[in-house]
């Protein structure tokens, strides 16, 4: 339950703290006063989204704490998941808002995500306003009324055979599209690629073919180069001075070990310009001036370069571009193999979402004849004795289309629903009244909440547009549904504030030249005077008073 909530620079609070009965606590006062912003600071803490224009004016950030006792279990394995303190039953949520906009959220001291906070909130508490009546107007919510834990699971494999199911198919229909425009351009893959097979492209080719034609045209200087080099081995004989020098430092170590390393640097420089000198003679005799070879040369290179230009690629782009060639061809040659694999998988794919489709629908299916009898059951406690309801499925035809697989599920369902004994089932988004709607979003949460196991759950206004016997009857239902969870009820009723085990009166006062929000708990005495002006405006009616206490007073025997 929600034990405490303080708030401080939000809107018109200057700064309340609420200690919350654990049953039915109920916030009354005129319009305006501020009970919504005390439903709107818990909306905050249970990860609503937040704005600066909710900062007091002259104040630099707002603040909403709440502490929860008595939660659901389940919530310590979050708090542990996402490395958060767990205390003794004990859950500290806190919201600071700033001017600028930026918010900080904190659970048990710890900063948290906005994501995390709501995976934490969904566990706690649950608030309805009137836009969540406006839910039952639109037949896209219908299917989420009918889900379960069980049936969540189903609808997350579901959603992942779904999104393979579709991707296969894109696979499908991206190869087919593919191989129409191979067919349409086969020709003109294959005239390329035979024009770059002619060629039989290499990956270094262009860079040796330049350095080659380097040498050729450079001839004379590399010849004459040669020819020095090989006349210094030969004529000043720089090998054999060396091997004598050599002989020489090796007799002079047999009397001085000192003279060693003079011994091994020679003798390594002579094998060393030894093999220069073999080297030197060889090219010095095979180096020939080719000019047939030079002219094929040149011809290659400008034939390298004209494709290179043609094309638009370097040669290594080429070869890559050639292999993609190759593979355009071969699989056309092969689609009627590719095609077929493809089709197979859409049709495996289809096969496994179906089943997962046909059990999600059948588990909602289920679920909604549990859902009619709850929600009828409730309506006759809400003076709607003369409901019937039936939670409708659309017929599906197979083959079903990929459009039909829908983001949650392949069920089209509508609520039909007759108020009246003899009148026909009809959409219920379009028949029911204001104060009809009310009531069945009453019985729907009341059935929700129970399976959802929430600790607390809050009501901005659910009697809106009701009044006699049929809020006598929401006022029992709310005090109903205390005895297994904390109940927060925003109300103008009389009827539904005399059922509350707390009533809360919320007031505007102006303090200095600043209006604040204030918050009073309100005694028995209080509260007869309080509900006596919510039946009568005449502040003396001591026959409204006798009422109030009446009212009162049938819900303490």
């Amino acid at each position: 339950m929600l034990s405490t909530l303080s708030v401080s620079n939000f809107a018109i609070i200057d700064n309340i703290t609420i200690d919350f009965d654990n049953h039915l606590s109920v916030l009354t006062g005129e319009t305006g006063a501020g009970k919504s912003l005390i439903i709107d600071a818990i909306g905050l803490l249970l990860g609503d989204r937040a704005s600066s224009s909710l900062v007091r004016r002259g104040s630099t950030k707002a603040t909403i704490e709440g502490v929860f006792t008595g939660y659901n279990p389940q919530i310590d394995q979050l708090l542990d998941e996402f490395g958060i303190e767990i205390l003794d039953d004990m859950l500290i949520i806190k919201r600071e808002i700033n001017d600028n906009g930026k918010s900080i959220s904190r659970i048990n001291g710890s900063i948290v995500t906005l994501s995390q906070l709501e995976a934490i909130s969904g566990m706690l508490a649950d608030i309805h306003t009137q836009l969540d009546t406006k839910k039952l107007f639109d037949l896209r919510n219908y299917v989420d009324f009918l889900d379960d834990d069980e049936s969540l699971e189903l609808l997350k494999n579901y959603r992942t055979l779904r999104k393979g199911y579709l991707e296969a198919i894109d696979k499908y229909q991206s190869l087919v599209d593919e191989l129409k425009t191979n067919q349409d351009n086969l020709d003109f893959y294959q005239y390329r690629l035979q024009e770059l097979k002619g060629l039989h492209l290499q990956s270094d080719e262009v860079k040796n073919l330049e350095q080659e034609l380097y040498v050729l045209n450079n001839y004379e200087t590399i010849y004459q180069q040669l020819a020095l080099i090989k006349s210094l081995f030969s004529d000043q004989g720089i090998t054999n001075s060396l091997y004598q020098m050599k002989n020489a430092l090796e007799k002079l170590n047999q009397y001085d070990e000192g003279y060693k390393e003079l011994v091994d640097v020679v003798n390594n420089s002579y094998y060393d310009l030894d093999d220069v000198e073999s080297q030197i003679n060889n090219r010095y005799h095979n180096l020939e001036f080719d000019s047939d070879r030079l002219n094929e040369i040149n011809e290659r290179l400008n034939t390298l370069k004209d494709i290179q230009r043609k094309y638009k690629m370097d040669i290594d782009q080429l070869i890559a571009y050639q292999e993609e060639l190759a593979n355009k061809i071969n699989a056309f040659e092969q689609s009627d193999i590719y095609l077929e694999d493809a089709k197979k998988a859409v049709d495996q794919a289809y096969q496994e979402v179906l089943s997962m489709a046909k059990r999600l629908s059948n588990r909602r299916k289920e679920n909604a004849l549990y859902l009619q009898k709850s929600i009828m059951a409730t309506l006759k406690d809400l003076c709607l004795d003369k409901v019937t309801l039936d939670i409708h499925f659309g017929e599906v035809a197979e083959p079903l289309k990929p459009t039909d697989f829908m983001q949650n599920g392949i069920d089209d369902v509508q609520f039909m629903i007759s108020f009246n004994v003899g009148e026909p089932l009809r959409p219920l988004s379009k028949v029911a009244s204001g104060g009809e709607m009310s009531r069945v979003m009453l019985a729907l949460k009341a059935h929700l909440f129970q399976n959802a196991k929430l600790s607390t759950v809050i009501f901005d206004e659910i009697d809106t547009g009701i009044s006699g016997e049929v809020a006598a009857s929401v006022a029992r239902k709310l005090k109903l549904m205390s005895e297994k969870m904390q109940v927060l009820a925003i109300t103008h009723l009389p009827i539904v504030a005399a059922a509350a085990d707390q009533h809360l009166f919320v007031q505007k006062e102006v303090v200095g030249d600043r209006t604040v929000t204030k918050i009073s708990k309100l005694n028995k005495e209080e509260r007869i005077t309080e509900l006596s002006k919510m039946i009568s405006s005449n502040k003396e009616d001591l026959t409204s008073q006798m009422v109030a206490e009446n009212m009162i007073n049938q819900y303490r025997k």
